[in-house]
């Protein structure tokens, strides 16, 4: 069964790219760490709920990947999978791995929606987890009688709620059985539901077959009203195929021509046929001619050949094309590799076989089916990719790193929360409080992966927390009690368990405990709370006799306070300048610590250094 899918499809530039990622597995982990989030955050979408289970769904995305990738997709084509899933299931269910994997072989082999197919199997009572094997069983029947499965795969999707009306043996494989006759002999299935539907009622199976009668000629069991109500009840595929059988009297092969073609009265009877049984001339027609052509194929079939069921011979007559008045099948001898055309009537009992023998060890699985039909170029790109995936999913998966992305999420989300509460609240300091929440999941991200030491891990995380402290000390005492209520805040409303999480609650007592973190002495006092209120140090205060400056110390010979600080711009400037009278240190920190002076003297060296480039 071959398909025409551009995805099937690999190049050289794709393979190379897939090994070049073999030699950077850190970097692939990490990318894979992000995926699993993403995809995890599109299924949650798609759920439309809270994010309480969004740690399952991660899980959910890693287990399932390699899967995927394995059949020529990639990680995006598991979140689309299990959303069609539970779309079609109207039920927020995270499916398996391997109903994943089969649904989503189902889809690019059939090129049915996975929405769709789980919607019309739920229609007729089959569960998600029971589809991917009534899908295989009627793949495998289908191509046991040499017919295409996509095109009758797709009857059988396309009509599964018939059979909450009518009864099939076998439940889905009797409907395939019915589509693959329908297929084979070109008659419209949904022709042959109306015909049953009709003939249901006692008085539709009298009248129709009293006029099935007046037109005088042999109709076997269509000419039976209680025939034709128990047919229409329990076995609409019989029904179907009376009604071919009974077409097939009115065609005749034209040997000028070798081909079949309708006898001038036989296209009176057949439109009358039609119209008593409410049908199409142009459907009974085309079946007509279509069974005449398969008798024929199969009356040329040597009589010696021995068949174990009725779907082998019709494997070889569906295999069979005329040449030359005669039908041949093309076979390749397995001692010369040569492929030769052989007349249908010559081929002996142990080249069929042969030919059973490939059907039955053709691939059974939709994975497997769907494997086959990937070129050599894209089937390698694949299994390097699913390799590669299964492991860094695997530790993308693990629930130390899904439970510190989960637990980021956590606090982030605690830290909205309350800033709805505390009010006023400075901007900055929750942006920053955010940026250092994000530096600290990405840093525990990277010791889990094992790219960076416990020491450097150590060394980093304090530097974030200093970082917070810093830009609080920035904006006074707005800032300092805006950063403590905030911080209170987003410790309480956290109740995970995650490392990150744990880590959060423990930074947060200790600024809430720090002596660094408090409102500084000096300045103006308030009136209503007795405490000293810092103003932040002005451009004019810096600026206004002495030039630009940095802090601190206190000269011994002017005994005036001096201010040292560093600017990164690729380089470190150290610029000491003696403070005015009346100046404490603290107000001396607040503006040389701030992002507008840091610039200022960015601009400014970067300046100088232009205008020296160009001495």
């Amino acid at each position: 069964m071959a398909t025409d899918n551009p995805q099937d499809k690999g190049n050289m530039k794709d393979l190379e790219e897939s090994v070049k990622r073999l030699g950077s597995p850190i970097e692939e982990i990490l990318k894979s760490i992000g995926d699993m989030y993403s995809e995890a955050d599109k299924l949650n979408n798609a759920f439309v709920q809270g994010r309480t289970r969004l740690d399952e769904m991660n899980d959910a995305v890693t287990r399932a990947a390699a899967g995927v990738v394995r059949l020529g997709g990639d990680v995006s084509n598991v979140a689309e999978t299990m959303a069609g899933i539970a779309t079609g299931a109207r039920r927020n269910v995270i499916a398996t791995e391997e109903q994943v994997s089969k649904l989503y072989a189902a889809y690019r082999i059939l090129g049915t929606g996975v929405d769709t197919l789980v919607e019309n199997f739920a229609q007729v009572g089959i569960e998600t987890s029971q589809i991917g094997e009534n899908i295989e069983n009627s793949i495998g029947y289908i191509q046991s009688m040499g017919l295409n499965a996509k095109t009758v795969m797709s009857d059988v999707t396309n009509n599964m709620s018939q059979m909450n009306r009518f009864q099939f043996e076998g439940g889905v494989a009797g409907l395939t059985k019915m589509a693959a006759q329908a297929s084979m002999l070109r008659f419209d299935m949904r022709e042959t539901f109306s015909f049953a539907e009709k003939v249901l009622s006692p008085e539709g199976a009298i009248e129709t077959a009293a006029g099935i009668q007046r037109l005088g000629v042999a109709m076997g069991s269509l000419a039976d009203p209680f025939a034709l109500m128990n047919a229409s009840l329990t076995d609409p595929s019989g029904l179907q195929d009376s009604l071919i059988k009974a077409t097939k009297q009115f065609t005749e092969y034209d040997e000028k021509t070798k081909s079949f073609k309708i006898n001038p009265q036989g296209v009176l009877t057949l439109r009358e046929l039609a119209k008593e049984t409410g049908t199409s001339f142009e459907n009974l027609s085309k079946s007509a001619l279509a069974a005449a052509d398969l008798d024929k194929r199969i009356s040329a079939i040597s009589p010696s050949l021995q068949f174990d069921k009725e779907e082998d011979k019709q494997l070889l007559a569906n295999m069979a094309t005329m040449k030359g008045g005669e039908y041949v099948v093309q076979l390749k001898d397995d001692k010369t590799g040569i492929v030769e055309q052989k007349k249908l009537s010559d081929i002996t009992q142990e080249e069929f076989d042969k030919l059973r023998e490939q059907q039955e060890n053709a691939p059974k699985t939709l994975e497997e089916i769907q494997t086959s039909q990937l070129d050599v170029l894209k089937n390698i790109q694949s299994s390097l990719d699913a390799n590669l995936t299964k492991g860094t999913m695997g530790v993308a998966g693990t629930s130390a790193i899904r439970g510190n992305i989960t637990g980021a999420e956590n606090i982030t989300r605690a830290v909205t929360k309350a800033m709805d509460k505390v009010v006023p609240v400075s901007p900055e300091i929750t942006k920053s409080l955010n940026s250092s929440i994000t530096k600290m999941a990405d840093l525990f991200t990277m010791k889990d992966v094992g790219k960076i030491s416990e020491a450097d891990f150590n060394t980093k995380l304090a530097a974030f927390e200093q970082e917070v402290k810093n830009k609080a000390n920035v904006y006074g005492e707005k800032g300092l009690d805006s950063l403590k209520e905030l911080v209170k805040e987003t410790s309480k409303g956290i109740t995970g368990t995650s490392a990150i999480e744990r880590e959060f609650k423990k930074y947060a007592d200790t600024i809430l405990t720090d002596k660094e973190i408090k409102a500084p002495t000096g300045g103006k006092t308030t009136a209503a709370t007795g405490t000293k209120k810092i103003e932040p140090l002005t451009g004019g205060q810096v600026f206004g006799n002495k030039g630009t400056a940095s802090a601190t110390a206190v000269d011994s010979k002017t005994k005036q306070t001096q201010v040292s600080s560093q600017v990164d711009f690729g380089g470190t400037i150290t610029i000491k300048v003696d403070a005015p009278p009346g100046v404490s240190q603290q107000q001396f920190s607040t503006y040389f610590e701030s992002e507008d002076f840091k610039k200022k003297i960015y601009e400014y060296y970067n300046q100088k250094a232009k205008e020296l480039g160009k001495k």
